[in-house]
């Protein structure tokens, strides 16, 4: 019954997203949107009709019975089978060094929010002279400011160079949450001069989420792209679900119906909300190989070793902490080859098409959750959402009621303590490649 709710809710999770923005767009993340959907059944508010909620209680009850019914129906738990890493890597660069996100290592990007938000991001001098960037014996902090001309302050930094198959080291103690806030650290071919558009040579999300909502990992490849992910390597490595439901179909298009969201392989028994990564600090580890992309989530009470010495050696790491796993040599991935040299990049958004558009949007903190939870939430509406904490300002528009909280008053204690990353390191290793080797 548990996974059958967990699985439920995120299916539930999916879908309003689009019912949530009054203009009925999908965002990417990247300040481009889909044609309007067509969600049957909800109301304006996102909440389910009647006839939509006595629907949804039928199936939940068939649901359970076949449950019940059908013990072999529970996804298996994997044989920790997870192939593709390498071995011998060495430090390429810290990207903390000579300064806190020192200009030999990041761009700034200060350009308009390209997701709708009410975001100024600011170049360094700026930042630092506000106070969005400041470092200490051992940790370096990014967090957004103050509002400024109709705008709250917050940096968007992109590494100077870019790296093919390389593994990224992040360690941090607190990341932001809460209402109207939508942080991200991801990957992007992002050199207009070698790229070509969004998303055909690759996006892979690390850490990205809006207001409450659990964070989870994806690839983006073009529209076209041939990439469906080998289920058996996924089931024989833990137990993985695609959390897009896009069935491991990397190919990206938010403009075509149905839309594709590209691929998310992530553990179905690990959801993980800013919360829950606030409350046990930890050290998250991309690799990508010519085999395969991984991430990792260490607790710094059980970091392996060879990544304390800076010496990391993924092979060795085994599933335990294994968040996401793309086993691209072994899947129908002939688009692989369009993955270009990849961009760091980590910002703070504001609102937006997202953590706008989902201001009514039942909060899911990615906790296992009863049935009754989901009925009472999704069925009969009484979710906690932003709109039932912080009100809609007087708008009908998500959007609206969200930029208003933001650029209040009210907002500036809670974004003063929540809305920052707090980083101890940040380091990129490149490697020798190991290639097609079973190794977990």
């Amino acid at each position: 019954v548990g996974e059958m709710a967990r699985t439920t809710t995120a299916a539930a999770a999916l879908l309003p997203r689009s019912v949530a923005r009054s203009d009925g767009a999908e965002p990417n993340g990247r300040g481009k949107r889909s044609p309007p959907v067509d969600l049957k059944g909800f109301t304006d508010s996102g909440v389910l009709g009647p006839a939509a909620r006595l629907g949804c209680a039928l199936l939940i009850l068939v649901g359970f019975a076949l449950i019940a019914l059908a013990p072999g129906l529970h996804r298996p738990k994997g044989k920790g089978l997870c192939p593709g890493s390498a071995t011998g890597y060495a430090l390429a660069v810290d990207l903390l060094a000579n300064g806190p996100f020192s200009e030999e290592h990041w761009d700034y990007f200060v350009e308009a929010d390209p997701t709708g938000g009410p975001t100024a991001y600011l170049n360094r001098s700026t930042a630092v002279e506000d106070g969005l960037i400041l470092q200490g014996n051992g940790w370096t902090t990014l967090r957004t400011g103050k509002v400024q001309k109709g705008m709250r302050q917050s940096v968007r930094l992109q590494s100077r160079l870019a790296w093919k198959e390389f593994l990224l080291e992040f360690s941090y103690s607190q990341v932001p949450h809460g209402c109207g806030v939508w942080p991200a650290l991801w990957l992007q071919c992002a050199n207009e001069s070698v790229c070509k558009p969004w998303p055909v040579n690759g996006e892979i999300d690390l850490l990205e989420y809006a207001n409450e909502f659990y964070s989870k990992s994806s690839l983006h490849l073009g529209r076209d792209a041939k990439c469906i992910l080998n289920h058996t390597m996924l089931s024989e490595c833990g137990p993985f679900m695609d959390k897009n439901s896009m069935h491991y179909n990397c190919a990206t298009d938010y403009f075509t119906f149905p839309p594709k969201y590209g691929c998310a392989p992530n553990r179905d028994d690990t959801w993980p909300a800013p919360k829950q990564l606030n409350a046990r600090p930890s050290t998250l580890v991309a690799e990508w190989t010519q085999d395969a992309v991984k991430l990792w989530n260490f607790p710094y009470d059980d970091l392996p070793a060879d990544l304390l010495a800076q010496s990391p050696e993924p092979r060795g790491w085994g599933p335990k902490y294994l968040w996401s796993y793309y086993p691209l040599a072994w899947s129908h991935c002939p688009s692989q080859s369009d993955l270009r040299p990849l961009n760091v990049i980590l910002n703070i958004a504001f609102c937006g098409d997202w953590a706008g558009g989902d201001w009514t949007r039942v909060h899911d903190d990615g906790s296992a959750q009863s049935p009754w939870w989901w009925a009472k939430t999704h069925l009969l509406g009484q979710g906690v959402t932003c709109a039932s904490l912080h009100g809609m300002a007087g708008r009908t528009n998500n959007r609206e009621a969200c930029n208003a909280f933001v650029l209040s008053d009210k907002a500036d204690a809670m974004l003063s303590h929540d809305s920052r990353f707090n980083i101890s390191s940040f380091r990129v290793y490149e490697k020798q490649r190991v290639h097609n080797t079973m190794d977990s």
